[in-house]
């Protein structure tokens, strides 16, 4: 509407200006050399208006004509960069159709005429590593970090999920190393570097990172609880396999968390009886953890040691014996500390007990060991093929391994029973 306007007043004005000028008197002359132009004004200013305008619009096709190259190739840029994008989303859709070698042809075509070329190159790298050209993915995943230095920390996450896929513990675990060192706070990166520590056995340091990742509280404490334990349980087996001091270090630096779980405990327990099982320390632990959860792994531990004041550790089961009679293995280590003390009747009326309220080979054999030691062959070798049969696999009490005539194998009792 306002061109339209614009164009009435233009046209109007040159009619009034045409009029004023066809009224006026006056001419032009122009001499130039030995040619003389004489004309009227009115026609002398309507063709210098006529060139003028003819003047700007062959300026105007001339200008036009030198830019043609540019548009054309600004033209040719975006209409490839439109392509590219289709191609990207084409790319996307082929990855979640499971149609891999689809995606990455299309995706590592268009990736150099992209806007973002990177999105191209970690989709390509996806989608090789779906058909598992793990050479072709690396290369993609170069190209990406290549394509935009700031992208680094996103495209080593993405190298390293695909090594913990791939199960290359080695290679995620340098790669997250190096990830952590440049980016200390990225949580993520300590949360994939927890978990390859593990198949990787690096125990010492999946414990420094677990404090910090609890505190973020981006992982479930499930998660958290079992990652401490497996942990803590390394890091004690690792130095048990040095010495007993090693091994009490490794007790000490744990975090009291780790300290108050019971299976952690055991652990060191064992570990520790390892070495000696006349250890008091196993022995005020056991005690402690008893009182604190009741447990038959627990208890069968403490049967197993063989103190200096074996007498005590007899002492302390028979008082737990009063308030849990029924209990077989509370009732099979009070067995095995009665044989430690010599005391052969209450050994078999221990192991008599546990027999009768929950059969095993070891509580069998031992008690086959006491009736032989009483005179009742009969009835030991009964004992003998009942514990074969259940299967024992135990180390004797020392009260049995200080006896002079030694015991028969199980094997040769059942067969004798036979």
């Amino acid at each position: 509407m306002i061109r339209l306007f614009l164009l009435l007043a233009a046209l109007l004005l040159s009619v009034v200006a045409a009029l004023w000028f066809h009224h006026q008197g006056g001419y032009v002359m122009i001499n130039a050399g030995r040619t003389t132009v004489e004309t009227s004004l009115f026609l002398a200013v309507a063709v210098t208006l006529v060139a003028a305008l003819l003047a700007y619009f062959l300026l105007r096709f001339l200008l036009r004509l030198v830019r043609t190259p540019d548009s054309l190739r600004r033209w040719w840029h975006q209409r490839r960069r439109g392509g590219a994008r289709d191609r990207l989303v084409r790319g996307l859709l082929r990855i979640m159709e499971g149609r891999y070698a689809e995606a990455e042809r299309s995706l590592s075509r268009s990736a150099r005429s992209a806007d973002v070329p990177l999105l191209h190159y970690l989709c390509a790298a996806f989608a090789a590593h779906g058909l598992g050209a793990s050479a072709r993915r690396d290369e993609y995943l170069a190209l990406a970090d290549r394509s935009d230095s700031q992208a680094r920390l996103a495209v080593g996450l993405v190298q390293a999920r695909f090594s913990l896929e791939d199960q290359q513990w080695e290679t995620a675990f340098a790669s997250l190393t190096y990830l952590n060192e440049k980016w200390p706070r990225q949580t993520r990166v300590r949360e994939l570097l927890a978990r390859v520590c593990e198949p990787l056995g690096e125990w010492d340091r999946l414990l420094s990172l677990l404090p910090g990742l609890r505190r973020e509280g981006h992982m479930d404490e499930a998660t958290l609880a079992r990652l401490e334990r497996v942990a803590a349980i390394g890091s004690l087996r690792a130095a048990a396999r040095q010495d007993e001091s090693a091994l009490t270090q490794a007790w000490n630096r744990l975090p009291r968390s780790a300290n108050n779980d019971m299976e952690v405990a055991l652990c060191y327990i064992d570990c520790r009886m390892q070495f000696s099982t006349a250890d008091a320390e196993a022995e005020r632990l056991l005690r402690q953890g008893l009182h604190r959860e009741w447990r038959s792994d627990w208890v069968d531990r403490y049967g197993r040691l063989e103190l200096a004041d074996s007498n005590g550790s007899l002492r302390q089961v028979e008082s737990w014996l009063k308030q849990r009679p029924e209990d077989a293995a509370l009732l099979l280590a009070a067995g095995r500390l009665a044989i430690a003390n010599g005391l052969w009747g209450r050994a078999r009326s221990y192991l008599e007990a546990a027999v009768s309220r929950e059969p095993s080979g070891e509580a069998c054999y031992l008690l086959g060991s006491m009736q032989e030691r009483l005179g009742e062959s009969d009835q030991a070798l009964a004992s003998y093929r009942r514990a074969a049969e259940l299967g024992a696999a135990f180390h004797p009490p020392a009260g049995l391994r200080q006896l002079r005539r030694p015991l028969p194998d199980m094997s040769q009792a059942a067969e004798a029973t036979g």
